[in-house]
């Protein structure tokens, strides 16, 4: 009885474990496949227009509706206040800490009245809009926390004792 036991416990080890390893890193892999074909740059700001530099070198969430998006702003803060490189603009509007002036970059987001949100990445390009419903919100959420930049890990130094 011992020796089957022991059998079973190597089978699960060296076959069970494994390719239940497999499955779920496999489910993941296509999980994050799927939402980087959704955050495919939809369009581009030429460098041209951003003349204040507010969102070059910064992966931005561009609030298009102040309206009914406070509580939703509001909780992105708290979530990304500690991310480096991640930063939440208004437009057309003094509500937040940080506001594109008044006509800045032309009409670009005009052309997206029914969105509330535009995710842009460090090069100025826009990944995805989103509106102001609970299942947009997630996806945006889960989008964000994709497009931003990790931050570098310090490498190991050996020190010399000389």
């Amino acid at each position: 009885m011992g020796k089957l036991i022991s059998w079973v416990a190597v089978l699960l080890l060296l076959v069970v474990v494994p390719i239940g390893s497999w499955v779920y890193l496999n489910k993941g892999l296509n999980y994050r496949k799927a939402a980087l074909a959704e955050l495919i740059p939809k369009d581009s700001i030429s460098a041209n227009l951003d003349t204040l530099d507010l969102l070059k070198g910064k992966v931005s969430l561009i609030i298009l509706e102040n309206s009914k998006t406070a509580e939703i702003v509001k909780a992105l803060e708290d979530q990304f206040n500690n991310s480096q490189g991640f930063q939440i603009i208004y437009k057309d509007s003094m509500v937040g800490n940080s506001f594109l002036p008044n006509s800045y970059l032309g009409d670009f987001f005009n052309k997206e009245d029914d969105f509330s949100f535009a995710l842009l990445d460090e090069r100025m390009r826009v990944r995805n809009y989103y509106k102001n419903d609970i299942e947009s919100v997630r996806k945006m959420v889960e989008h964000i926390a994709i497009v931003i930049p990790r931050p570098k890990e310090t490498d190991i130094v050996q020190k010399n004792n000389k």
